[in-house]
């Protein structure tokens, strides 16, 4: 009975990669399209103003101006800072790191 089960579980493993295999959506290459749901939806941007600021990241990225790496790990950094809204820790680090690579937001 125990090897019954054991084999019956070492199928289901393999099998499960197969089983649960979900398609990704299309996206621009360098994966810019999810970019602005991320951190529209990640920093909690609300007001126009924000949302044209992430609009504004996302084109420099999308151009190659800004570095995708940066904007991942500024978001990373000002969501794990625990604060309820982190959205101007994002704007004040990627605007400081923008000027460094004379990037203009």
């Amino acid at each position: 009975m125990l090897r019954h089960t054991f084999i019956f579980a070492l199928l289901f493993l393999l099998a499960l990669p197969h089983a649960v295999r979900a398609e990704a959506p299309e996206t621009v290459p360098g994966g810019v399209a999810g970019l602005e749901d991320r951190l529209k939806n990640g920093l909690r941007v609300r007001a126009p103003r924000d949302v044209k600021f992430i609009q504004t990241v996302t084109a420099r990225v999308r151009e190659g101006r800004l570095p995708e790496k940066l904007v991942d790990s500024t978001y990373l950094w000002a969501v794990s800072r625990g604060k309820k809204y982190p959205f101007p820790a994002f704007e004040h680090v990627i605007r400081l790191q923008a000027e460094k690579l004379a990037v203009p937001l």
